[in-house]
């Protein structure tokens, strides 16, 4: 038998489309900044592997009374 009152499907009001949107971009959105911290961090341990970054690095710069890298004491 059906339903006596008609029918009960979802209607989605304006209010409910926007907060669905907002909560949808939002989403994206740290999606993407997720997304760019995770290729930084394969990149930053890709350097190091080769030895481009690090206390030890060939790049790295060192002084008399210890080591030094870009005018900073390590």
């Amino acid at each position: 038998m059906g339903n006596l009152f008609g029918s009960t499907k979802y209607k989605e009001t304006p209010a409910d489309k926007a907060l669905r949107e907002d909560i949808e971009r939002k989403q994206a959105e740290e999606e993407a900044i997720k997304a760019e911290a995770e290729a930084a961090e394969k990149k930053k341990k890709k350097r190091i592997a080769k030895g481009m970054l690090g206390s030890r690095t060939l790049f790295s710069k060192s002084g008399r009374q210890g080591f030094f890298r870009d005018g900073e004491q390590i």
